[in-house]
């Protein structure tokens, strides 16, 4: 069987920090941009979930790709912000 009629594509390291970094980024947009505007204040508790959006967001773009970034502008690109 030939590498080439396989569905998984395998992605070099570098790829896929740059994925990483754009998921991670991206989330680090949209939680900066919706707290900017929240009168609730910032305490260790909403730190450590903010982290783990971030984290989580970075991980499944790194996972899935295009794809998930693709879709993460698609949902942000519908809600206005």
């Amino acid at each position: 069987m030939d590498s080439q009629d396989t569905d998984i594509k395998k992605q070099s390291g570098a790829s896929v920090v740059y994925l990483f970094i754009g998921g991670a980024g991206i989330a680090t947009f949209v939680i900066l941009y919706i707290s900017s505007f929240s009168p609730v204040e910032v305490d260790l508790l909403r730190i450590g979930i903010a982290s783990l959006v971030v984290i989580f967001s970075g991980l499944l773009s790194s996972i899935l790709g295009r794809k998930f970034i693709d879709a993460l502008m698609d949902s942000l690109g519908s809600s206005g912000l």
